[in-house]
């Protein structure tokens, strides 16, 4: 027969529950809970991306180096100065909507390899520039941390306003789900590329996690294609008043880690071409679909809902709830994400998890103990 309970043992409870509830919400700030948070994040996009995408205008178009395109360039790709500026007048020809360019910009004159380069990069510099919105790729140096130079004359071209940081934040495990409007500095702050051309297109923007369930995969238009055009019709076909970014569209190179590759043309994978990487980042900033992150007293709610699952008694009906707790756990934090709001559920989850560990854990050590003193 089940002893009756008295107050005290309800009191111990009640401050076991409450004790769980802590160390959950201990939890949530740990880096083990960081990952995992990341990890169930990206099972809620592919879920979403599976069962509710969102649509998106189709205004982005990528022309992409690929290896074709490399092949049919004779120069090497830090030499591409007349190939470079004569897509750049072909693509700002067909009057896109706005240019933003990847493909780093020479930090010297080439004119000592072939009279005439700069001139070359320095026409379809301006021409984009005349265009409308256009913006160039800031590298950052990796072993010195600061941006890498370019050629005064093609900074003069672009201009202050005409940069961006290429610059992307990572997560505890090296992959990419946010995208940032600005990088701190010491002055402040500086836009990176796909804050900058945000602005000037829009003016509207706020930065957060990259939305990974909006827009079909992009497709891309080969470089090499856009330097043999010699038909206007068929750019303005293309590009006109839609947003042209061109960069790198090679498999192995300039590569970015991420949940979801969106890269049309290549198979399921977890990264994606950087230029593919800055079409999805400015897709979602463009349409302010970026979704933030919960206040944290939502996570606490949540740890304390699942902590109360430790005053069920009886085995069964606890795997039960944890099971469904965990069910109910995603279905809220995806439907969450669907909405706009990012809720971090690890420490929910973790805390169901022990609500269900610590009773039958307790459980085995009296049984144990019984066996013995029989």
């Amino acid at each position: 027969m089940e002893r009756p309970r008295d107050g005290s043992e309800a009191v111990t409870g009640a401050f076991a529950v409450l004790a769980l509830a802590i160390a959950g919400f201990a939890f949530s700030f740990t880096p083990l809970a960081a990952r995992m948070d990341a990890s169930i994040l990206d099972r809620e996009w592919a879920v979403l991306r599976a069962a509710a995408p969102r649509p998106a205008p189709d205004d982005i178009v990528i022309v992409g180096v690929d290896e074709a395109s490399v092949r049919a360039v004779p120069e090497p790709v830090g030499a591409w100065n007349e190939p470079l500026g004569e897509v750049l007048v072909r693509i700002a020809s067909a009057q896109p909507r706005a240019i933003a360019l990847t493909v780093p910009l020479p930090d010297r004159s080439l004119d000592g390899l072939r009279p005439g380069l700069d001139r070359a990069l320095l026409v379809g510099l301006a021409a984009a520039r005349r265009n409308g919105p256009f913006v160039a790729a800031l590298a950052i140096d990796a072993r010195t941390r600061s941006a890498r130079t370019i050629f005064p004359p093609y900074l003069a071209v672009a201009g202050e306003q005409g940069l961006g940081i290429d610059l992307w934040p990572r997560d505890a495990d090296g992959v990419t789900r946010r995208f940032s409007l600005a990088i701190p500095t010491e002055d402040g702050g500086y836009p990176t590329l796909d804050g900058r051309l945000c602005a000037l297109l829009s003016g509207r923007c706020s930065d957060g996690l990259i939305d990974f369930a909006l827009g079909a995969p992009f497709g891309y238009v080969p470089f090499g294609e856009v330097l043999a055009m010699r038909d206007a019709d068929r750019a303005r076909a293309l590009f006109h008043d839609r947003i042209v970014l061109i960069g790198d569209a090679q498999r192995y190179t300039d590569r970015i880690a991420v949940p979801f590759n969106m890269a049309g043309w290549e198979p399921a994978g977890g990264d994606t071409p950087g230029i593919v990487a800055h079409a999805q980042a400015l897709r979602t900033a463009l349409l302010g679909a970026a979704p933030g992150e919960a206040a944290r007293p939502v996570s606490m709610l949540l740890v304390v809902a699942a902590a109360l699952l430790l005053r069920v008694r009886r085995p069964r009906l606890l795997a039960a709830g944890a099971l469904l707790g965990a069910l109910a756990l995603f279905l809220v934090a995806t439907f969450a994400l669907r909405a706009g709001t990012f809720v971090p559920v690890a420490a929910a989850f973790a805390t169901l998890l022990a609500a269900v560990a610590v009773p039958l854990g307790l459980a085995a050590v009296r049984r144990r103990r019984n066996g013995f003193g029989g």
